[in-house]
């Protein structure tokens, strides 16, 4: 009896990692543990936090490690409460535990807190602690906004954010990127991250309840083998099924590991994007090619949150309140939809069916998307977003404007909405609208009764239908007096 369970536990698939300076080899039984819980509970790591379990507070956070297309290793924070162990196989995890040696030997960052009384209660320190890490590591001299923006996904409820912002300022003008023990060795860790990914023990095994496919021919593979499997990317919306609505999802296929849909390409007359470029990675493409819109990504979670979520996965969850779609729609984006035996281009718009239905079938991924490119044809863009809080708070309405003009004065526009509808959803009547009138003519009866033609607002705990109907028309009234003036 003992043989055959030895047997058993060595044919069972293992998530290799580094936590720290260790190495761990977990054999998984439950693919939708949380990275927190496996911190708190199997290593008994307990500095790193359990807040609000669904990636706003921050408490949580801690640093992931990927080897990058530079062959270097790239940190980013993360929420580990809504992190599932199996995506970060072949990653190297850093968490607070992991900073210093002990109260005698505390790292810079944390020297810093202490040293400006950056914490009272201590709850949310050790997340804030990781995210100011995270942003030492990727800017040397950062600026009061790029502290500000490393902990927006970052709650403290005692302290005050002026004594923490105080450490973060006083750190930049002392931390010596070149001593820190991450960037020193770097080039050992990406040596060691690669031959975990090249050397994969799991290859030829297979997990009915999870898999982990490292390219779209495994993708294509897996989704053709197990019928309605989920697609999980960065799990900021699935981790919240698991944690706030307790669902049980099997089988799951962890797609983070896919190098291939994490490109942006440019091209003459358009960009592609693979569908696994995550918000960080878009709002820097954003600042160079539709500046407008960095504000705008800004306001999607926090860092963290940016961090792990994926264009791809905001579409393909198909939420009326989702940020990019108003975006994509706005733009005229394409997607590709691939799967074994099909391969489809299709507009986004036609992607959305009515609410919690999109046109994928359960063994299609989403590949890649097309959208204008702006320096080889010029056009306008502008989107808005309004929430109850101006950061880490999900949408009540966004719009999003096209405005390109053509010769003899003729218009060629795209307006949508979300928040507006079951599904994000363009408005042809406001388009056909501004086509039509010139700024002069627009008045209120003509804007409200063209938006009134393509939606009917709903009512819930965000917002009323009418606060939803004219905050459309004034974000539409906000888009055509910029265009005025251009």
């Amino acid at each position: 009896m003992l043989k055959k369970n030895l047997t058993k536990i060595k044919k069972e698939n293992r998530v290799r990692f580094y936590l720290n300076d260790d190495l761990i080899e977990k054999s998984i039984c439950d693919p939708q543990q949380t990275l927190l819980d496996f911190l708190r509970i199997d290593q008994n790591l307990k500095g790193t936090k359990e807040g609000c379990a669904e990636g706003d507070c921050g408490a949580c956070t801690v640093l992931i490690g990927k080897v990058n297309k530079d062959n270097k290793v790239s940190y980013r924070t993360a929420n580990s409460c809504i992190v599932f162990l199996p995506s970060i196989d072949s990653s190297h995890l850093i968490t607070v535990d992991g900073l210093s040696k002990g109260f005698e030997d505390l790292h810079p960052v944390q020297e810093a807190m202490v040293k400006n009384s950056g914490a009272q209660c201590g709850f949310c320190t050790p997340g804030f602690v990781m995210s100011m890490y995270g942003l030492f590591l990727k800017t040397k001299k950062p600026t009061k906004a790029q502290i500000l923006n490393s902990i927006q996904g970052n709650l403290c409820r005692c302290t005050g954010y002026g004594p923490i912002i105080s450490a973060a300022e006083d750190l930049s003008k002392s931390f010596f990127c070149s001593n820190d023990f991450l960037l020193k060795n770097n080039k050992k860790w990406a040596v060691k991250l690669t031959d975990l990914i090249k050397n994969n023990p799991n290859e030829k095994e297979k997990n009915p309840n999870y898999s982990i496919p490292k390219s779209t021919k495994e993708l294509k593979e897996v989704l053709h083998q197990q019928e309605n499997s989920t697609i999980v990317a960065g799990s900021t919306d699935v981790g919240l099924w698991v944690n706030k609505q307790f669902k049980k999802i099997r089988p799951i296929v962890f797609i983070n590991q896919i190098d291939e849909l994490k490109y942006i390409k440019i091209y003459k007359d358009k960009i592609s994007l693979g569908s696994l470029v995550t918000y960080s990675d878009f709002q820097d493409f954003v600042t160079k090619y539709f500046p407008n819109l960095k504000e705008y990504i800004n306001r999607i979670g926090g860092d963290q949150i940016r961090n792990m979520g994926t264009i791809g996965g905001n579409i393909a969850n198909g939420s009326p309140i989702g940020d990019i779609a108003p975006l994509f729609l706005a733009l005229g984006a394409k997607m590709k939809i691939m799967g074994k035996e099909t391969t489809r281009k299709i507009n986004v718009e036609n992607f959305f069916i009515e609410y919690g239905l999109q046109s994928i079938n359960p063994r299609e991924y989403i590949h890649d998307f097309e959208i204008p490119n702006p320096k080889t044809k010029p056009f306008d863009f502008m989107a808005y977003k309004v929430s109850k809080r101006r950061y880490e708070d999900i949408s009540t309405i966004t719009g999003a404007f096209f405005y390109e003009k053509k010769l003899n004065n003729k218009r060629n526009v795209r307006f949508a909405f979300g928040g507006m509808a079951g599904i994000p959803k363009r408005s042809k009547s406001l388009e056909n609208l501004f086509k039509q009138k010139i700024e002069s003519d627009f008045d209120e009866n003509n804007i409200e009764m063209a938006i009134k033609n393509d939606f009917q607002p709903l009512t819930d705990c965000r917002a009323t239908s009418l606060y939803r109907q004219r905050v459309a028309e004034n974000l539409f009234k906000k888009f055509s007096y910029f265009v005025k003036y251009i």
